[in-house]
């Protein structure tokens, strides 16, 4: 991947903070297709698609709205065609980095006939000041916390009812936080100590609770968040920096705990004729 992207891209995204190395680890997979579009010779704009997703766009600021961001979503248009696709797509969650449009940059994929199928936010929590004890959290008034030590089907079984898809990450029960009301798995979420992704330059060492879940029976009753709360303060003690909450739609029931969002993107979809 050249240097290039990664210039246009930090210029494009200077909020990011990101080295060419996390950039290139995050990015670089030998099934993506790359676009450019040059002028004077000089590389103005590159596109990163994988099949039928587009994982990255970024024009030169001072070169964008002169058409360059249009002739490469033309050009990705017919690859994607010739590939036997009949659809694009912004993103994608299998993506390292952007896994849909930036808020920010949505304006032109509408532009360009892309149709919103939804949004979502990624957040994060400076841990320096965290502190479980000052919220005023009541889960544990009916539930009890603590890591798996069951049996995997019971965890499996609690998580199909939430998302049956989310059944294939729930294979190591030592990173696996639960709480349990009368015995029973009541929220789940997986914890992440070592967790890879475009904050890590910036802070170093972060954490994420991910696959935060609640089974249907025992929602709306504060277990959940207090789960969370919980897992948030082991990550502070574990040496974490910033606890990462990744995709997700519920964004102010986060922030009940301190998290703040630091990303919002949407979900785009073009139908190809």
């Amino acid at each position: 991947m050249k240097e290039e992207y990664f210039d246009i891209f930090s210029n494009c995204f200077p909020s990011m903070q990101i080295s060419y190395k996390r950039f290139y680890e995050l990015l670089h997979k030998d099934s993506c297709v790359y676009f450019e579009s040059k002028e004077d010779n000089r590389i103005c704009g590159f596109a990163i698609v994988e099949d039928y997703a587009i994982r990255l766009m970024c024009v030169i600021p001072s070169m964008q709205g002169k058409g360059i961001g249009t002739r490469m979503i033309s050009n990705i248009e017919k690859y994607a065609r010739n590939r036997g696709f009949d659809k694009l797509i912004t993103g994608g969650v299998s993506s390292r980095l952007f896994i849909g449009a930036p808020s920010e940059s949505w304006g032109f994929f509408e532009k360009q006939g892309f149709v919103s199928v939804g949004r979502c936010d990624e957040m994060f929590l400076k841990l320096e000041n965290f502190q479980l004890d000052k919220l005023k959290l009541h889960g544990s008034d009916i539930a009890e916390y603590g890591w798996f030590n069951g049996d995997m089907e019971d965890i499996r079984s609690a998580v199909s009812l939430v998302d049956e898809s989310w059944t294939q990450y729930f294979i190591n029960p030592g990173n696996i936080y639960v709480a349990k009301v009368n015995g029973e798995i009541a929220s789940f979420c997986l914890v992440d100590t070592n967790c890879q992704n475009y904050l890590t330059d910036k802070y170093s060492n972060v954490g994420m609770p991910g696959c935060v879940g609640t089974v249907p029976k025992f929602r709306n009753k504060g277990i959940a968040l207090e789960m969370v709360a919980r897992v948030t303060e082991y990550l502070k003690i574990k040496g974490m920096v910033v606890s990462f909450i990744y995709f997700t739609g519920v964004a102010e029931w986060y922030e009940k705990i301190g998290y703040k969002t630091f990303l919002s993107e949407c979900f785009g979809i073009k139908k190809l004729g």
